[in-house]
Formats: C-alpha cells, sequence, structure tokens
C-alpha cells in the first residue's frame, strides 16, 4: 500500500491540473495533511497506531469504495474520489451510461500508482456490488432509494440525495448581484451548492434589475452549457407562467435573456422556496422578517448552503436554526472548503474504522 505521505504529494500534484482543479479548485500538501489531522486527528493515523486516550488506535480505511455518481457535474465526482485516494482504498466510480467526459478524461493526470486504485464503470454487476466495503452515492432522492435496496448489510452506506441552496442579500446590492450571478450561473445550476433563490433586505425589485444585468454580463463571457429539448421546454413554459402570472400581479416581474434562453430572473413576493428548472433560472424574494421552514415551507428541508453578503459571522450564526449545514459568502457556494461537511458529514472520518490497542 502507498504510504499517505506519498498518495498526498500524487493528488496534490494531480489537482494542479486546470482539468481537475476547474472542479475542485487548488489542493496543496498542506491542505490535505491539514484535512487528515482535522478528521482524524492525526495526519498518520492511517498508517500507524497514534495515542487514543488511554488507546494507541489506528484508522483502517475500506478495502474498496464504490462511488456512485450523477450526470449533473463532474464536481461532486472528482471530491468523492479524491476523499477515497486520500484514504488509501481501491475506488470503483460508476458513472452515467452516457458517460461523464470531463471527469473521464481528466483521470490522465493521476499518476499511475494512483490509476491503479481507480475503476471507472457506466454498469455495475454482482462481483463489482459486492467487492464495495461503503458505498457513496450522488444523485436524486429517487435513485438514491434504489441504490439503498441494492446495498448488503455489512456495507457502509453514505448518500447524498436531493438539494438545494439559496442566498441572502442584505446590503451592497450591486456587489452582491455580481457574486450572485456566478453562484446561480457555474455548472448550469445542476449541482446541490447551486442558488435557486435570492431573499433581499431593501428594494428586492431593484436587485431583480441589477441581477439581470450580472447575469447578462456573466453569459456573455461564460455561456451556458447546451441544454436539451425538455430543458429548453421548461424554461419557456416558466417563463410562459411568470408573464401570464405578472400580467394579474404587479410585483410579480420577469427579466429574460434576448434571443436565448441563457438566463432567467423572477422576482416574486411569495417568500415559500421552490427549486427552479435549473439552467439559470433564479428567483429573488424579499427577505421576511423572520426566515424559518415555516415561511419557506416544505423544500427547506433539503436546504444544503446558504451563501450570504456582506459576509458576517455573526449573521451567520443567526441563521443555524435553519436545516442547512453550510453557510458561507455570497460568491462562493459553489466552491466549498476541502474541510466542509458534505450534508453536515466529516467525509474521511465516516469512511474509515479504527482499531484499538490497550
Amino acid at each position: 500500500m502507498i504510504p499517505t505521505s506519498e498518495r498526498i504529494q500524487f493528488i496534490a500534484a494531480a489537482c494542479s491540473h486546470e482539468d481537475i482543479q476547474q472542479w475542485t479548485g487548488p489542493i496543496t500538501v498542506n491542505d490535505l495533511n491539514a484535512w487528515l489531522n482535522s478528521e482524524l486527528g492525526n495526519e498518520f493515523a492511517l498508517d500507524q497506531f497514534i495515542p487514543h486516550g488511554p488507546l494507541q488506535s489506528k484508522a483502517i480505511a475500506p478495502k474498496c469504495v464504490l462511488h456512485i455518481v450523477s450526470g449533473n457535474t463532474p464536481h461532486a465526482a472528482f471530491q468523492s474520489l479524491i476523499r477515497g485516494l486520500l484514504i488509501g482504498s481501491h475506488n470503483i466510480v460508476k458513472i452515467p451510461s452516457a458517460g461523464l467526459d470531463p471527469f473521464t478524461n481528466a483521470l490522465k493526470h493521476f499518476p499511475e500508482a494512483l490509476g491503479e486504485l481507480i475503476e471507472i464503470h457506466t454498469t455495475l454487476d454482482d462481483e463489482e456490488w459486492c467487492r464495495a466495503d461503503a458505498i457513496i452515492a450522488i444523485g436524486s432522492d429517487e435513485s438514491i432509494a434504489a441504490i439503498h435496496q441494492q446495498v448488503k448489510p455489512h456495507q457502509h452506506f453514505i448518500a447524498h440525495g436531493h438539494k438545494i441552496s439559496i442566498a441572502i442579500a442584505y446590503d451592497d446590492l450591486g456587489t452582491a448581484a455580481r457574486l450572485a450571478a456566478r453562484d446561480v450561473s457555474l455548472f448550469n445550476q445542476q449541482g446541490c451548492l447551486s442558488i435557486h433563490a435570492i431573499y433581499t433586505l431593501g428594494d428586492s425589485q431593484h436587485f431583480a434589475e441589477l441581477l439581470a444585468i450580472e447575469m447578462e454580463s456573466f453569459s456573455l463571457h461564460n455561456p451556458p452549457e447546451p441544454i436539451s429539448t425538455s430543458e429548453a421546454g421548461a424554461i419557456r413554459n416558466l417563463r410562459e407562467t411568470v408573464r401570464f402570472h405578472a400580467s394579474n400581479d404587479p410585483s410579480v416581474k420577469l427579466w429574460e435573456s434576448t434571443d436565448n434562453l441563457n438566463w432567467t430572473v423572477i422576482h416574486d413576493t411569495n417568500p415559500t422556496l421552490q427549486h427552479s428548472c435549473l439552467n439559470r433560472c433564479v428567483y429573488v424574494k424579499p427577505l421576511p422578517s423572520t426566515l424559518d421552514t415555516g415561511i419557506l415551507g416544505n423544500e427547506s428541508a433539503y436546504l444544503s448552503t446558504i451563501a450570504i453578503h456582506p459576509f458576517d459571522i455573526a449573521k451567520a450564526k443567526s441563521l443555524e436554526q435553519l436545516p442547512a449545514h453550510r453557510i458561507c459568502p455570497l460568491g462562493e457556494s459553489q466552491q466549498p472548503s476541502l474541510f466542509w461537511h458534505h450534508d453536515g458529514i466529516a467525509t474521511i472520518a465516516s469512511l474509515v474504522k479504527w482499531k484499538d490497542i490497550g
């Protein structure tokens, strides 16, 4: 088995390549050492016994981790694989049958020693299911439920299902609009960290106007990925529905890209959180005096991230009653820290077991 220090060097070198770094952000040797220290208490815990109270303890990684990833964005696939490689497990990655080219093409940047720990599959047979000691699944709730039915009693199952993220603009609305346009637009709004609604303190309609300008600017420099016929139909249907409501309610307004479906901004005073139809469609709403699950409605149970501007620790702590597991600065919603707890889970610590002596 490759020592942890060598795996860290290999991973950091691979993540220095643009093909990978665009999805993971920069990851250094120091980052990976600090991450292990944070979650396992010692960067050498996977290689040797370390003090643990009166005991000596060693972290034991699963021999094989099965990663089942969705086709929404390669971001989660890279994150999950790096966790498996860091702890030294063999990794089977199940990608969608249509492929996940940005992910598979970038694997060439991993050195041979790590490449031997990676298998890519578009389908899984019984042998591959049974080899896995741990299974990480990322996808819709329906997909997660179907996968769960195939998990064996001895397999550790970690699921990341449907999630939605929001933003709050408290002040400095011009800057907030620019930052929000990025958080809404990146990855065509396909990931769980994509912003679907922005709650605004002050003139929310003015903020929507500013956001529309910034969405157009971002789109010019960062055009959206091509979308399917059904996705295009969903955007057109949304726009027509909003136009109908706007004709009867002056508080409802629509801004849309001209002659294309690149972005859509909707101002709506109803505070209920709703999932947009994706592909850079976002709601702007006035910030209620009290923001809680009762106001936000059923979709709030799936909150992943709340991005706020200006970012302030006291403001962030005032939102801790909401079920979101992450509160971050606006503009960074799509780029979580290596140290974040994905859906509230310690991503390295949750994969290992411990052997104690004493």
